[in-house]
């Protein structure tokens, strides 16, 4: 009988040693440790890195990254300004009657445009019917949005 090589040893004692090390982040694995996060950590909140749901996360920013920039371009096309070098607004029932056949996010996307500093408009949120009369305002027009939209499609070539 031979005696086994020392380097195939040392090879499935390591593959071991790294198995060890991932049953600890496996949640289902009888040696789960939780990991106590500080709120201030910048893995707080985030996937792991090169994980599958990071991937979907980053795609799902894509998207709605560019949906804030399509609802600015709907903005832009049919707000209005009422002098020269103001910024174009619109009221949010004029707004709504256009976008809802492009998307059924019109709020959700205006609060997050809002929070980009790409629209701003008054209260927290915006109700059909009752803030009809409420005025958008595009913050993020002309070249700046050109080159928003032109910085976004370089960078996700496939959305």
């Amino acid at each position: 009988m031979s005696i086994p090589d020392k380097s195939l040893f040392n090879k499935f004692k390591e593959m071991e040693q790294n198995q060890a090390i991932r049953s600890k982040d496996n949640v289902y694995s009888k040696d789960f440790e939780p990991k106590k996060l500080d709120k201030d950590s910048s893995e707080y909140g985030r996937p792991k890195p090169g994980t599958l749901t990071e991937q979907r996360a980053k795609k799902a920013a894509a998207h709605v990254h560019r949906e804030m920039l399509t609802l600015c371009e709907v903005l832009e096309d049919y707000g209005k300004k009422d002098k020269e070098g103001e910024p174009t607004r619109i009221t949010f029932g004029r707004l709504f009657t256009i976008y809802v056949n492009i998307s059924d996010k019109v709020v959700g996307t205006l609060l997050r445009a809002r929070k980009h500093k790409m629209v701003d408009f008054e209260g927290e949120m915006l109700f059909q019917k009752r803030d009809d009369h409420v005025v958008i305002t595009l913050l993020l027009e002309g070249t700046e949005l050109k080159e928003a939209i032109r910085a976004h499609a370089a960078a996700n070539p496939k959305d």
